[in-house]
């Protein structure tokens, strides 16, 4: 057993100290770090050797390897991680190509499948609400503990129109929660749609910034006519970010030739970078708004940060996500990498995009070095994490029942239901209060039974009430409110009617006549859009938004 023991040490410490001569080569202050490093190795290796050779039982060598690693980097951000060949596959094909399955974005934290991203706009991860951030502790059922993160990862991938069940603990929420989602064809376009708007305003919605991001937003404006462009919208809200060379990319496509995009800073020499635009701007000089939102991170905040801190356009929306955090992929061996932190983005102002501070780097490095910058002609922008916008535009919060509905499925379901038992469909159809109905029927068909949180709340109260003895009128006060809660939810649905008559025509839309008419409809609806639209045709408005308040 000893002997068969010894490679497993080798190969830990040759693969750390692999990764130590990374960065020994690259750091310029390093003081005795070398010597601290090669120090707690040899205490590494002598705990791991005698663990594997005295402990009572037989030692999984790999098991005890990877325990090892997710300790280490579990005190670090959540962005380092140790990635295997399945996980390797996996961020290829988010990156270049197709797959089945639900949008989700995963890494492996503390041995907890969590979301690591914003899931991908337009995928059924992102419609049914999912953040993230989010942990997966089962799938259809079966815990995620039992399955380990490959596994895990394969058991939500599926054939598209199957059905997978997650159930996910949010920070903040006190019970877990259930979403029902119906696997989709993801197709890994950048650009998810394209059009004209009215009053020659183009519009192009980016889901992510793969190599193709900067060719697919240059062929979008060619093909709508730069020439005709009246103004144009760029919608990142729910883009989780990318290729920082994407990002650049695509920031080049509207800023003048020379103007910083932005600038990476680290502990090495080589995480030292700052990155301009190297060409003249194919759509420069019209106005320009980025819509963003809480899911716009990583290269949507350098595009965002770029266009505000240059005063090339507007931003509009809510404050970004916050992830500044540059990642280096250094492969251990054919199979096997290490995603490392490396360095932080800062926008062309000198802000760092990062929200959270994660690291305990010198005071170059901190998030909230200073309060206020200025963009090229003066304005004032805060810092902390994120980009903040200048005009602040919300999509207003449904109500709880309807985000039930999403979770569930079950807009999507009766769509399929309804587009499967129509003849025919024009593309001016719109919802009725007739379909509204079918579909309140279709639900008491499901057996849907919405459970308002207040009713879990009276439930445990009453559960307490009765445990401790107390009198019986605070237990018919409890009943009272109980029955009540029915009348409430009858007035939940009817507040809730409007929002179902709009997710119903996109979903409706979606299944009948595809992807874009579904963006259409939803564009139709959309408040945030509407108003980056009166912001361009009030050419006197959008100027001023543009000039120094000093």
């Amino acid at each position: 057993m000893k002997k068969s023991m010894q490679l497993p040490v080798i190969y830990v410490l040759t693969m750390l100290l692999f990764v130590v001569g990374i960065f020994w080569s690259g750091t310029a202050n390093s003081g005795n770090v070398y010597q601290d490093i090669n120090k707690n190795l040899k205490t590494l290796g002598r705990v791991y050797a005698e663990i594997a050779t005295r402990y009572v039982d037989d030692v999984d060598s790999d098991k005890f390897l990877k325990a090892g690693l997710d300790g280490m980097l579990s005190t670090l951000d959540p962005y380092t991680q140790y990635i295997e060949q399945d996980e390797k596959h996996d961020l290829d094909v988010l990156t270049n190509g197709n797959y089945q399955g639900v949008g989700l974005i995963l890494n492996y934290r503390n041995k907890v499948v969590t979301v690591a991203d914003p899931p991908i706009t337009g995928t059924p991860s992102a419609r049914a609400g999912i953040r993230a951030g989010d942990k997966i502790l089962k799938v259809d059922g079966v815990a995620t503990s039992e399955y380990g993160f490959d596994d895990t990862a394969k058991h939500i991938r599926g054939p598209a129109g199957s059905e997978v069940t997650l159930t996910i603990q949010r920070e903040g929420v006190e019970e877990l929660l259930d979403f029902t989602l119906i696997r989709e064809q993801i197709t890994l376009e950048d650009v998810r749609y394209s059009g004209m708007l009215d009053g020659g305003i183009g519009y192009i919605q980016l889901t992510k910034f793969s190599k193709n991001a900067g060719p697919e937003i240059q062929a979008a404006i060619e093909k709508m006519g730069k020439k005709n462009l009246n103004g144009l919208i760029l919608d990142l809200r729910g883009n989780p970010g990318g290729m920082l060379k994407a990002a650049v990319e695509v920031s080049d496509l509207f800023l003048p030739k020379g103007k910083e995009i932005v600038s990476t800073k680290g502990r090495t020499h080589d995480s030292v970078e700052a990155y301009s635009a190297e060409n003249p701007p194919l759509y420069g000089d019209k106005p320009l708004v980025i819509l963003v939102n809480g899911g716009s991170a990583s290269a949507s905040e350098i595009v965002a940060g770029a266009v505000q801190d240059n005063d090339r356009g507007i931003i509009v929306g809510d404050t970004t996500f916050g992830k500044g955090l540059v990642q280096t992929v250094v492969p251990l061996s054919s199979t096997e990498a290490i995603k490392i932190t490396t360095a932080k983005y800062y926008t062309p102002s000198g802000r760092c995009i990062q929200k959270k501070n994660y690291s305990i780097w010198s005071d170059s490095m901190q998030v909230f070095a200073k309060a206020d910058f200025e963009t090229s002609t003066g304005r004032s922008v805060s810092s902390g994490g994120g980009i903040i916008p200048d005009v602040i535009a919300q999509y207003p919060e449904t109500t709880p029942l309807v985000q039930d509905l999403r979770r569930k499925s079950l807009f999507f379901n009766f769509a399929v239901h309804y587009v499967n038992n129509l003849d025919t469909l024009t593309r001016d159809f719109k919802v009725t209060d007739a379909i509204i109905d079918q579909f309140m029927n279709y639900l008491d068909e499901k057996g849907y039974v919405y459970t308002h949180p207040v009713e879990n709340d009276l439930k445990l109260l009453k559960e307490e009430v009765l445990k401790k003895g107390y009198e019986s009128q605070i237990i018919l006060d409890i009943d009272k409110l109980q029955k009540s809660m029915g009348s409430i939810k009858e007035d939940l649905f009817l507040r809730s009617r409007e929002d179902m008559r709009k997710i119903l025509q996109m979903e409706i839309a979606s299944k009948y006549f595809g992807v874009g008419l579904e963006t259409e409809e939803a564009l139709s609806f959309d408040p945030v859009v509407k108003k980056a639209v009166e912001l361009i045709q009030d050419k006197e408005h959008y100027a001023h938004i543009l000039v120094s308040d000093k």
